[in-house]
């Protein structure tokens, strides 16, 4: 956009070839490109905002966490443009979250974990994995664990459990959060440079579970 003082011309506005003149109050004249209004009700323009609208109603609930895991208040807003790219199935009005590729934070590994349920602690999960995949300096890195209820779009963390070295932890849930399927992340923060790496860990159905109530 050009602004000026036409003493040439004089006062100027409407369209120029393809640009588009206009005087403001204090007289000073504005030169802008002209573009023809996109229209807002095209089908992919109401995709893009129904997804949008899904993914933070489907997120919400992690606000609290991505603060930590994203590193600020507005973790959500990156949580939510990663899920849109990767993370939504379907079409306006029947989209789906696919749980398993939600980003809890920026960077993330792959190495296999294993999320179970202790059948002899009706509301206790174990995760597993094995040390030697991570490098010898990041033995010492603390393991959070993550568990959402999607219906009751209900999330519970759990922060330093315990170390990556150990290739085990237990945590015992609230009871409420034990009534339908879970999915599990993980998540290490780094000891030397507070990086922060997360993974999807699985998905349980503990209310089929024998011993839940």
């Amino acid at each position: 956009m050009a602004r000026f003082t036409s003493s040439t011309f004089g006062k100027i506005s409407g369209k120029h070839g393809t640009a588009v003149a206009a005087v403001r109050k204090d007289g000073l004249c504005i030169l802008k490109e002209y573009r023809i209004a996109s229209n807002p009700n095209t089908s992919g323009q109401k995709n893009q905002r129904g997804k949008f609208g899904f993914v933070m109603k489907e997120l919400n609930c992690f606000r609290k966490l991505f603060t930590i895991t994203f590193g600020g208040q507005y973790g959500i807003n990156k949580a939510v443009s990663l899920a849109m790219k990767n993370a939504v199935t379907g079409e306006f009005a029947a989209f789906e979250m696919d749980y398993s590729h939600v980003q809890i934070s920026e960077k993330t590994f792959t190495q296999n974990f294993r999320l179970e349920k202790l059948n002899s602690e009706p509301t206790v999960v174990s995760l597993t994995w094995s040390p030697a995949l991570f490098p010898q300096s990041a033995q010492q890195d603390a393991i959070s664990l993550v568990v959402l209820n999607p219906v009751l779009k209900m999330v519970y963390f759990v922060e330093n459990v315990e170390i990556l070295s150990k290739g085990f932890l237990q945590v015992e849930l609230p009871n409420v959060l034990t009534k339908n399927t879970i999915h599990g992340w993980a998540f290490t923060k780094s000891e030397t440079n507070r990086t922060i790496q997360s993974t999807y860990v699985g998905l349980l159905n503990v209310s089929s579970i024998q011993g839940f109530v």
